[in-house]
């Protein structure tokens, strides 16, 4: 009755080699599709943070351009936008803009390329805030997220004339805009 007792005891104890291989596979699955989700989940915030902060930034122009009454202006390129002050009326051309002007608040930096809604990105455009705080230019809307993707419940930034917007990238391709 002894042996019986050992040789139950035997096999009775541990798991097997298909049973551990099984546990490791369903760990690994569930471990990859998290940190696929916890990707999406980043990239997500770092997108809307981003927009919101551009947004943030263009009204601060706004107001300063309003309280100084001073001209200012936005330049946007794929991964940064800058922008700059302006003491006198005599800047009017691009190229005059672009040379002078007293830059305040440094170069702010994306992570993801931004974007026009027709997929070219953006390659030194410059927008200029009149002495009132208006866009002189044409409404434009700048999208966020590089290769396309939309990402984020916020993803796009519209540039009107007297306001900014931010929204998400539709399915039609156009910004809808809060």
């Amino acid at each position: 009755m002894n042996v019986y007792r050992t040789k139950f005891l035997a096999n009775a104890a541990g798991f097997s080699l298909i049973e551990l291989i099984i546990v490791i596979a369903v760990i690994g699955i569930i471990s990859g599709a998290a940190t696929f989700g916890f990707n999406n989940w980043q990239k997500k915030g770092w997108v809307e943070r981003q927009i919101t902060q551009m947004a943030s930034d263009i009204n601060e122009a706004r107001i300063r351009a309003l309280t100084t009454k001073q001209r200012h202006s936005l330049t946007i390129n794929a991964n940064s936008y800058v922008f700059k002050s302006y003491s006198t009326d005599t800047y009017t051309s691009p190229a005059d803009l672009a040379a002078y002007g007293t830059e305040f608040g440094g170069a702010h930096s994306v992570q993801y390329p931004m974007k026009m809604l027709n997929g070219t990105s953006y390659g030194g455009e410059m927008y200029v805030i009149n002495e009132r705080g208006m866009l002189e230019s044409t409404t434009t809307t700048v999208l966020l997220g590089g290769d396309g993707a939309n990402y984020g419940s916020i993803n796009c930034l519209k540039i009107h004339t007297i306001r900014v917007n931010v929204g998400k990238l539709n399915a039609s391709g156009a910004c809808d805009d809060k």
